[in-house]
């Protein structure tokens, strides 16, 4: 029987991209090791074994990050069974709420909420993609915050825990913004977080 500590959580043929949406935190060790492609400029959809034997990785050091990875990753695991399974939330200010509500009704969709979703991509490893449906997708979660309904599929509700949607509209910057506890870091770009 494995024990926690010896769980193979990924491994060398999983999909650097699905290896990132389910694990977010694990970029910084893949970035550690050299392999660039949670950041912009590789295929995140090579596998884990490919894409670090491309960086230039032999076997020894593409174990040793797998070893590091799925150690964190059982840590991880061992915090989440610890902490408060309170209620997962996603908010929006008033001024990101008053927004969503003229763009609905200027392009006639009122009734329609916002999807926020989470993607692989960017600099830092992770994007932010927002768009309105009218309704709800199978995985979604449904949430409504000051009269507006947003649609979160199960998998970016996880690294949107607690997260707020903003509205800013200055001299240098406008547009949706996503103020996220849950990122660990921010790429100067502001578009993307790991």
């Amino acid at each position: 029987m494995k024990t926690e500590q010896s769980h193979q959580f990924v491994t060398k043929d999983m999909i650097i991209a699905d290896v990132l949406k389910k694990y977010p935190d694990v970029a910084v060790i893949m970035l550690e090791y050299g392999l660039h492609c949670v950041g912009c400029h590789a295929n995140i959809y090579d596998s884990v074994e490919a894409g670090s034997a491309s960086h230039g990785m032999d076997a020894q050091t593409i174990d040793r990050m797998l070893g590091d990875i799925n150690k964190f990753v059982a840590e991880m695991k061992k915090e989440e069974a610890i902490a408060d399974a309170g209620p997962v939330t996603v908010t929006v200010t008033d001024a990101a709420a008053q927004k969503i509500k003229d763009l609905l009704k200027k392009g006639k969709q009122e009734g329609f909420g916002l999807r926020v979703s989470v993607m692989p991509g960017g600099c830092s490893g992770f994007v932010y993609q927002m768009s309105f449906e009218k309704a709800q997708e199978k995985d979604d979660a449904v949430l409504e915050d000051k009269g507006v309904k947003l649609f979160v599929d199960k998998d970016s509700l996880k690294m949107l825990k607690g997260a707020e949607v903003d509205y800013v509209d200055e001299l240098n910057q406008s547009g949706f913004k996503v103020n996220n506890p849950q990122a660990k870091h921010n790429c100067g770009c502001g578009k993307s977080f790991g």
